[in-house]
């Protein structure tokens, strides 16, 4: 939904949070991927990651990531089917634990 979904959503009970990171290098690995330049991709990395911590401080004068709003972060370097297993998997054990309640 975006930077502020955590912000916005944060007392909804059927808002599941996951926020996905990955290291610098591996952020710069795909961008070279995509056809990028070693100095096109750091600085697009750099860009994007201090607008992002701009932009949360500036509309909600908080760090971002707020590690607390999340329910879960997950680094994308494991591979985006184990990412996806991952959400999936996490969402099913608490359908579960809901409808056990």
């Amino acid at each position: 939904m975006g930077r502020g979904a955590p912000y916005f959503l944060r007392e909804r009970p059927d808002v599941f949070h996951v926020f996905l990171y990955a290291p610098r290098t591996e952020k710069i690995r795909r961008l070279r991927e995509l056809g990028k330049s070693q100095s096109e991709a750091e600085e697009l990395v750099d860009t994007v990651d201090r607008d992002r911590i701009e932009f949360v401080k500036h509309y909600f004068n908080a760090d971002w990531p707020t590690r607390c709003l999340y329910h879960m972060m997950i680094n994308t370097a494991i591979g985006n089917e184990h990412v996806l297993s991952t959400i999936l998997n996490t969402l099913h054990i608490m359908e579960n634990k809901l409808a056990s309640v």
